[in-house]
């Protein structure tokens, strides 16, 4: 009975994983509902997510707004750019459908979901590498690119974790309805843990070849 409620059983472990990622999903929440805090909410859920991952840090909450203050300014300078391309995306698909018809209309539709799709699988490189490493954004942009396309079937996973919830609201909204409690409880910082896991050999690689040329942030290593 003891060992059931000792710290390092891998149940308790899991337990306090599950608790985590719960208070992050719910910081990451309430931090987005401004929308401008939207890329610094989601970096300091990915620094969380991550520290979960290696079992480094300490404390989620400080751990996340740790995070949230130091990544401010890069996070939000992406998230502006990645909200701005994703707004004339929706009204260039708009004027495709209201100008454009037959094989002309398909082929710019699927033009450009393609191109916004490389650009999520890019985001879903940028992030992780904004809040673990002290670079530029256009460096962190050209590493990310480089990501993509060196670990293309990690990127499609990343992607497909990364779209999941928009696609189920598109394709049945009244499936994301049913599971909405979930994605409000723990299922944003749930699949951003599963991205963390599926970059965890390749930030180690990273840092095994010190490519891309980076400086590792402090805090990634010290308790936060």
């Amino acid at each position: 009975m003891k060992r059931l409620f000792d710290l390092d059983n891998p149940v308790m472990r899991a337990l306090g994983k599950l608790y985590d990622l719960m208070i992050a999903n719910v910081l990451f929440l309430v931090c987005s509902l401004p929308v401008l805090t939207f890329g610094a909410s989601l970096a300091a859920m990915t620094k969380v997510t991550q520290d979960i991952v290696r079992e480094t840090g300490s404390g989620t909450a400080r751990t996340f707004f740790r995070a949230f203050r130091s990544n401010f300014r890069q996070a939000t300078v992406l998230w502006l750019i990645l909200a701005a391309f994703f707004v004339c995306t929706v009204c260039n698909l708009v004027l495709i459908d209201t100008y454009l018809t037959g094989t002309a209309a398909q082929v710019m539709r699927v033009a450009l979901i393609m191109f916004a799709v490389v650009v999520v699988a890019v985001a879903c490189y940028m992030f992780p590498l904004l809040v673990r490493y002290e670079n530029t954004l256009l460096a962190h942009c050209r590493n990310a690119l480089i990501l993509t396309g060196a670990k293309l079937p990690r990127t499609v996973c990343l992607v497909v974790l990364t779209l999941l919830p928009a696609a189920l609201a598109y394709y049945s909204l009244a499936s994301f309805l049913r599971i909405s409690l979930l994605f409000s409880v723990i299922g944003f910082a749930g699949l951003n843990y599963l991205c963390s896991l599926l970059l965890r050999p390749v930030m180690a690689q990273l840092e095994k070849d010190q490519t891309p040329a980076a400086e590792e942030k402090e805090d990634a290593e010290t308790p936060a």
